[in-house]
């Protein structure tokens, strides 16, 4: 009977171990509280919820979870802190700050572990903290993003930013912010072109002007103006064809100089502007055409067609006697 009891007792003790192994125990003085318990082998983690461990979804493949930041991060970079050996589970694991890493390594360059366009350079010290930034963080300039791979800022297309939030817009800089009030606005400075096509967009803040933009994989890539048409005058970039457009052909509620065909007979009419050296083109009261009349000749509002000066009426031509 002894031995049975002793059997027992050991057969509950090795059964206790085992799942006290493969299931963490939350800490029951935070039973209110969300607390993340790394798994042992760093695949993922637990989350304890009103004090029982819930299992999360693993780490995607090529990283694991980090005990200290709490994420998941690429394998062998510099926030894998995955134990070599496989013990108990622990949250007590004090993770190095930034300052520690640099007080141990003054030449250190530490990438962030959550924003891909920033990273800490150990040897970069502040006399003043700019706005936005923290002592030895450092921001790649826009749209360039760090590489873990080789410790540099890089082309953006070649960086794998891993688990770390691959910044789009440049307002999404930290660099870029405006560091007063008196400073144009980022999304003027830098407009976003996500979920935008590759190539020339309107400028969302300069719409139905000389502006347009350039994007490349959703990143804003340059400000170019419409170049001057052949008479040397402005053009404007139409959001509706994303083509520069001769003000002729941009209505004058947009800033242009097209024919309001509303209400006029089919055919040539009186440019709207008083311009003689030309003449609208309407059907069916909408704007088709602007044509210009041959060298030295004037738009006749009466006869309705280019003729010489002296034989169109006013206020393009000088003859006489006609009806006003």
């Amino acid at each position: 009977m002894e031995a049975r009891c002793s059997i027992c007792v050991i057969l509950v003790c090795v059964l206790a171990k085992s799942i006290s192994q493969s299931e963490p125990r939350c800490k029951p003085d935070r039973n209110e509280e969300f607390e993340i318990i790394p798994k042992n082998d760093c695949t993922g983690w637990y989350l304890c919820v009103w004090g029982r461990p819930k299992e999360m979804p693993n780490c995607p493949k090529g990283s694991v979870f980090s005990r200290s930041a709490h994420v998941c991060v690429p394998i062998n970079s510099i926030f894998d802190d995955c134990p070599k050996g496989m013990g108990i589970i622990t949250t007590t694991k004090s993770p190095l700050t930034v300052e520690q890493q640099c007080s141990q390594d003054r030449t250190a360059i530490i990438p962030h572990p959550t924003e891909c366009q920033l990273y800490y350079n150990c040897s970069v010290n502040y006399t003043y903290v700019p706005r936005y930034f923290e002592q030895h963080l450092v921001e790649c300039t826009y749209p360039k993003l760090f590489s873990t791979d080789t410790l540099k800022c890089e082309d953006f297309d070649t960086v794998n930013c891993g688990n770390r939030r691959e910044a789009k817009s440049g307002c999404d800089y930290h660099a870029l912010q405006c560091p007063s009030s008196h400073c144009m606005p980022c999304y003027v400075r830098f407009p976003s072109c996500e979920m935008k096509q590759d190539g020339i967009n309107p400028h969302p803040e300069k719409l139905w002007s000389p502006f347009y933009i350039v994007c490349k994989n959703e990143r804003f890539m340059s400000e170019e103006r419409c170049p001057a048409d052949d008479e040397g005058h402005t053009q404007l970039f139409s959001p509706e064809t994303k083509l520069c457009t001769r003000l002729d052909f941009i209505s004058q509620e947009h800033g242009g100089l097209m024919k309001n065909c509303t209400g006029k007979v089919d055919g040539a009419n009186a440019d709207d502007f008083g311009r003689c050296d030309r003449y609208a083109e309407c059907q069916n009261g909408k704007f088709v055409n602007i044509v210009k009349c041959p060298s030295g000749l004037v738009f006749d509002t009466a006869e309705r067609k280019c003729v010489l000066g002296k034989d169109a009426c006013a206020p393009c031509g000088s003859k006489q006697g006609c009806r006003k």
